[in-house]
């Protein structure tokens, strides 16, 4: 089984801090972001190659991978053109000739997450895509992707609501995905969450994961990524 870890993103809103080093790599207690994402992945036993979207300073990143090798999976840094989620994963998808199920994650939050068990979940759903899905507070909600869910079905996916939705089910950045379904992405830039959940929703192909994590934490941000390192230290509660 394969996975595609999406950091091809600039971090534009975390500069000056990503002239320096690139987002997956800015550590997080003392750890890049990028190996809390692979710890998760790795909960996963089928998952023997793990792809990594690369382009803003990607020779650091790919040094970075080659030097901290994991024993049970290989891990492969792929050149995309920066086509947001849905550009960049479908890009991969093809060079790389994946079949079957695709576990896709962001590369630029921390979390625990149990990779097998939403795997498992998909494949009882029976569902063209599962996305994971936690609890927000309301007055966050605008920043996340929002699932309206029907039993284990989404009904509808709302990707950063301008207005309140009657759910707080967000995206937490972890999904499984069919090939054929990564086949209908434009091949462009584009959004997963803009384009394939909504439309799989609307079709009742899309599964939700929902879980508990102990902490999600974003480091899209200057101030999120200070305080994803205050709450890791322990210096603030999760």
């Amino acid at each position: 089984m394969k996975a595609v870890i999406l950091a091809a993103g600039k971090g534009e809103r975390l500069k000056p801090l990503t002239y320096a080093i690139p987002k997956p790599l800015l550590p997080v207690a003392g750890r890049p972001v990028i190996d809390y994402v692979i710890d998760n992945l790795l909960t996963c036993p089928e998952i023997d190659t793990i792809y990594v979207a690369v382009s803003h300073m990607q020779e650091m990143i790919k040094s970075y991978l080659e030097h901290t090798p994991r024993d049970s999976v290989k891990i492969e840094p792929v050149m995309t053109l920066a086509w947001d989620t849905g550009g960049d994963l479908r890009s991969i998808a093809v060079e790389k000739d994946i079949r079957g199920q695709v576990v896709v994650a962001y590369g630029d939050n921390v979390t625990n997450i149990n990779v097998n068990s939403l795997v498992n979940f998909h494949r009882k759903a029976g569902a063209g895509g599962t996305v994971a899905l936690f609890n927000v507070p309301a007055s966050e909600a605008s920043r996340f992707g929002i699932a309206i869910m029907d039993g284990d079905r989404v009904k509808k996916f709302v990707e950063k609501p301008s207005s309140p939705l009657k759910s707080n089910l967000a995206n937490a950045g972890y999904y499984v995905l069919e090939r054929e379904e990564i086949e209908q992405i434009p091949q462009r830039k584009v959004k997963v969450e803009e384009s394939i959940f909504p439309r799989l929703a609307e079709q009742g192909r899309l599964a939700g994961y929902i879980y508990k994590p102990k902490y999600w934490l974003d480091i899209g941000t200057l101030e999120s990524y200070k305080k994803a390192n205050q709450m890791m230290f322990g210096i603030l509660p999760p």
